[in-house]
């Protein structure tokens, strides 16, 4: 198989989990479940709920086993990117060609509607039947959303708009901002898989390496970030070695963990 059908068959199944498990369109009120799907079904590209997916799958379990956690790791996403979106943060008018939803609505529904899939995120995660695992994917999920991971790093963004960032500081944005959730999607599979304490860290580190490497790709592409360190060449180079690192971790499973090597190289080769 591809890995471009893969990824469509994988964000395929995601969505129309994310359809099932979100409140209905007309659910009053209303206006919220709109926002909600709105940004939800905005053309995302699904790495995260698929890389989730495809660590479960390397640890020999069935999708079924960890479509909660993938759907619950893109509705936090999806939450980051809405206030992102607004004007105390980003300020942008647009996100995957359409307008951003504080455009869309306004900030008001906006900020409630981020709110809002991030408590169902946490609600959709306490639905497994075993709570072992449902506490240890909330711990997990929540630690790599907060400020020791996804909120820390956009805090520390926000600050290096006003004083001077250096290579440590872009990397602890980039490590927290970007690789937490990346690294916490490969780790939730192996939860979910119920997989042995060594194939969860090495799905772990596979996720850590894979994460900056991501972010360094997206910088090639919008000429930002690690460009103001480093020329294209350099960049590449070290996204090439990060990615090298990334599946050398998944040398234990074997032919299992084909599918999230090629994720990897595919994520390294993307042009958008």
């Amino acid at each position: 198989m591809k890995i471009e059908d893969y990824l469509g068959r994988k964000a395929a199944r995601v969505e129309k989990e994310m359809d099932r498990l979100l409140p209905k369109l007309k659910a009053y009120p209303s206006i919220i479940h709109q926002a909600m799907r709105y940004s939800v079904f905005g053309d995302g590209k699904r790495i995260r709920p698929v890389l989730v997916l495809a660590a479960a799958e390397a640890c020999g379990a069935p999708d079924r086993r960890a479509l909660a956690a993938a759907c619950s790791i893109e509705f936090i996403h999806t939450y980051s990117l809405i206030h992102d979106d607004l004007p105390c943060l980003d300020n942008d008018n647009l996100r995957r060609g359409r307008p951003t939803l504080h455009k869309k609505f306004d900030e008001a529904q906006a900020l409630l509607a981020g709110d809002a899939l991030l408590t169902f995120a946490f609600e959709v995660l306490a639905g497994y039947r075993d709570p072992r695992m449902a506490a240890r994917l909330v711990t997990e999920i929540s630690r790599a959303a907060g400020t020791y991971g996804m909120i820390g790093g956009q805090v520390v963004d926000k600050l290096s708009e006003s004083q001077p960032v250096n290579l440590p500081v872009l990397d602890y944005i980039n490590v927290n901002k970007t690789g937490k959730l990346i690294r916490v999607s490969c780790l939730a599979g192996a939860i979910c898989a119920v997989a042995p304490v060594r194939s969860q860290r090495a799905l772990a580190t596979y996720g850590e390496y894979l994460g900056l490497a991501f972010q360094i790709v997206d910088d090639i592409m919008d000429g930002n970030g690690y460009m103001q360190f480093m020329s294209e060449s350099q960049a590449r180079t070290k996204a090439v070695e990060l990615t090298e690192k990334a599946k050398q971790a998944l040398v234990p499973f074997g032919r299992r963990a084909e599918i999230l090597r090629r994720l990897a190289d595919a994520i390294l080769a993307r042009k958008k």
